[in-house]
C-alpha cells in the first residue's frame, strides 16, 4: 500500500480509478460524484431517485453508470454491484452517503416501522454496501472508504431527530472496526458534516429565520455548503491522506 508521496497527491491519483457514491444524484453525494468525474474518476451512481439519476446521467454521459438502488435491501446492493463490476471491472473507492433523516419523532413516540426504515437506511445500507465493495475486485492496492456520520452523533442533533443521531453514532463505531479490518489494504475513515444547506433539510432551511439561528452558533457563521464537504470526502478517498485510517473528520464551521 505504499506509495510515493508525489503519486498520492498529483493531480491525475483518480484518473480511470472506479468510485462508488450511494446517494449519489443530490446533494453532497451529487457533489463528490461530479468532482470525482471532474478528476477523472469513473463513478457508479446510486440513488432511489431516477429523475435526478437521468439529470448525473446527462452531465456525464459514460464516465457515470447510474442504478436505482434501495441500499436497504442486500439483494439489490449485491446485484447492483455485480453489474457494476461488469461494466467497470471493478471498484476502488467508495462513499457511503445514502441516508434519511426520517419522520421527527422523539424516543416516546417512535414507532417500530419509522425506526426500522431509519436504521435500514441509514446503518444497514453501510454494512451491506461495505461487504460488497470489499468482495468487488481491484486492481489498487489503495482502496479507500469515506462514511458519512454526522456531528448529530455527539450533540443529539435536533429534538425529534433521536433515530438520526443514533445511526450517525453508530456509523462512527463502524468506521473505526472497519478501518482495523481492512489494515492494510483499504482505508476507512468518516465525515460528520454539520449544518449543510442541501435538500434533505429544505424543510427547516425554507424559513430564513431558522438559518439565521443555525448560523448564529456556528464559529463560522454560515451553514456549509454540498461542495465544502465534497472537498474533504475526495481528499479522505485520495491517496494525499495515504496514512489516514480510522478517524471522524468534522466539516462543521467550527461547532
Amino acid at each position: 500500500m505504499q506509495q510515493s508521496h508525489s503519486a498520492a497527491t498529483s493531480v491525475g491519483y483518480f484518473q480511470d480509478r472506479v468510485a462508488l457514491v450511494t446517494g449519489g444524484a443530490s446533494g453532497i453525494g451529487r457533489a463528490v460524484t461530479d468532482k470525482l468525474v471532474g478528476l477523472g474518476a469513473r463513478v457508479g451512481v446510486w440513488d432511489i431517485n431516477a429523475e435526478r439519476l437521468a439529470e448525473c446521467r446527462t452531465a456525464h454521459g459514460d464516465r457515470v453508470m447510474t442504478a436505482v438502488v434501495n441500499v436497504a435491501e442486500r439483494k439489490a446492493v449485491d446485484a447492483a454491484m455485480e453489474a457494476l463490476v461488469a461494466n467497470f471491472g471493478g471498484v476502488d473507492h467508495l462513499l457511503n452517503n445514502a441516508g434519511i433523516i426520517g419522520t421527527r419523532m422523539t424516543a416516546e413516540d417512535m414507532n417500530e416501522l419509522e425506526l426500522d426504515r431509519v436504521l435500514s437506511v441509514n446503518l444497514k445500507s453501510a454494512f451491506y454496501v461495505s461487504s460488497a465493495f470489499i468482495r468487488a475486485p481491484s486492481a489498487r492496492e489503495d482502496r479507500s472508504v469515506v462514511n458519512l456520520s454526522s456531528i448529530a452523533a455527539r450533540t443529539g442533533g435536533m429534538v425529534g431527530n433521536i433515530a438520526y443521531a443514533t445511526t450517525k453514532g453508530a456509523i462512527a463505531s463502524f468506521t473505526v472496526a472497519l478501518a482495523k479490518e481492512l489494515a492494510p489494504k483499504a482505508r476507512v475513515n468518516a465525515l460528520a458534516p454539520g449544518v449543510i444547506n442541501t435538500e434533505i433539510q429544505q424543510d427547516v432551511f425554507a424559513d430564513p429565520a431558522n438559518i439565521e439561528a443555525m448560523a448564529s452558533v456556528i464559529p463560522l457563521k454560515r451553514l456549509g455548503t454540498a461542495a465544502e464537504v465534497a472537498d474533504a470526502a475526495v481528499w479522505l478517498l485520495s491517496g494525499a491522506a495515504s496514512y489516514i485510517t480510522g478517524v471522524v473528520v468534522d466539516v462543521s464551521g467550527g461547532r
